[in-house]
């Protein structure tokens, strides 16, 4: 009886283990989605900046790596159906990124980047998980992203929409959390305020960089 206990004890913790290896991996994957879309942004913006396509690059392998470790840890048929999904629109995203950089091939880039995160977001549901600090950071890196967009004039009446919501979002996410994270907040807050919303893009990447870091500080 012992070594029955024993036995189901050890298969749940794996499957406990494996649960949260694949939330911890949907969350990343779902950051950087955003990243990736941000990051293209920004080459569109500035074609000639050498940083960026590295950058994008080294985002689609750390996609893939994240799609493998949620691959190995389910059996789930839903997830792994999500997962073909997923796949393909990495894929896509990489196509895009052999292409021209242009404006067409951006907002291609901003749909895939939100197919992806719809996609883990049924992962994550199925799973029952949200990790909060993962979560904030993604978004912060959504309101970078819809930043970007709206003043390369990509969809602006309804990305400002969703910056207005994602501003809210953050806010009800970093209310009573930690006092030193809120004081950051609301210090860069005023950056991404759509009324003015003045062009400072290379501000907005520290901000958003010193935003991250007090994220992981928490």
């Amino acid at each position: 009886m012992k070594f029955v206990v024993a036995v189901l004890l050890i298969f749940v913790s794996l499957q406990l283990h494996a649960q949260s290896q694949t939330a911890r991996a949907a969350e990343d994957l779902k950051y950087l989605s955003e990243k990736f879309a941000n990051d293209y942004l920004f080459l569109l913006y500035n074609p000639n900046h050498f940083k960026y396509i590295p950058k994008l690059q080294y985002t689609i392998k750390k996609i893939e790596e994240d799609l493998r470790i949620i691959a190995k840890n389910t059996h789930n048929e839903d997830i792994r159906s999500i997962l073909d999904y997923l796949s393909y629109t990495k894929d896509e995203l990489q196509d895009l990124l052999d292409d021209d950089v242009d404006r067409e091939n951006a907002e291609k880039v901003l749909d895939n980047s939100d197919a992806l995160v719809e996609g883990v977001d049924s992962i994550l549901k199925s799973l029952h998980e949200s990790l909060f600090k993962e979560e904030l950071q993604y978004q912060i890196m959504q309101l970078s992203k819809l930043y970007m967009a709206i003043h390369l004039k990509i969809d602006p009446a309804e990305n400002t929409k969703k910056l207005y919501e994602t501003l809210h979002v953050i806010d009800r996410m970093i209310q009573n959390i930690n006092k030193n994270l809120y004081v950051t907040w609301h210090t860069y807050k005023t950056l991404f305020n759509p009324v003015p919303l003045y062009f400072v893009p290379h501000i907005v990447t520290i901000a958003v960089e010193d935003l991250e870091e007090s994220i992981n500080r928490l």
